[in-house]
């Protein structure tokens, strides 16, 4: 009986898509609380700064299976593309403050979710090609295998 093929790629944007469901949801949340006592922008940079966090980790341990490594250097690179991730999210705040100047809670969400949805693909791109690159050319990754050394 023959096995389907394995589907490291696929299989690995379906963990991500579920981590980052349950972060996104997250993030709103701490928006929403944080919003209470904070203007847009620091509410948005906070709440995406522990999401970042726990994001960071569970992908490291569930979509890319990265058990082994620096904790501490994944979570710096994280940050790093977290700085992306911000100015995409609070550049959509922003532009929806020069659209409407005092927006309703809701309509800062939506915004906020359809930065987060075009955010997470340009995420799960750079974790998987940058931050979690070293698995790929270990040749423990099969969606994007390392190159064969020509002696070989």
């Amino acid at each position: 009986m023959n096995r389907p093929p394995e589907r490291p790629l696929l299989r690995q944007a379906v963990r991500f898509g579920v981590v980052g469901a349950a972060c996104v949801l997250l993030q709103l949340a701490l928006y929403t609380l944080l919003r209470t006592r904070l203007p847009p922008l620091p509410a948005n940079f906070a709440a995406l700064l522990v999401c970042t966090l726990v994001n960071t980790e569970a992908n490291r341990r569930f979509t890319f299976a990265a058990h082994r490594g620096s904790a501490a250097r994944t979570q710096a690179q994280g940050l790093l593309v977290l700085a992306a991730y911000s100015l995409l999210t609070s550049g959509a705040l922003v532009l929806l403050r020069a659209v409407v100047a005092t927006p309703p809670r809701r309509l800062e969400l939506a915004a906020l979710v359809v930065s987060s949805a075009v955010g997470t693909v340009g995420r799960f791109v750079v974790l998987r090609l940058w931050v979690f690159r070293h698995r790929v050319l270990a040749g423990q990754d099969t969606a994007f295998p390392a190159k064969k050394e020509a002696s070989q």
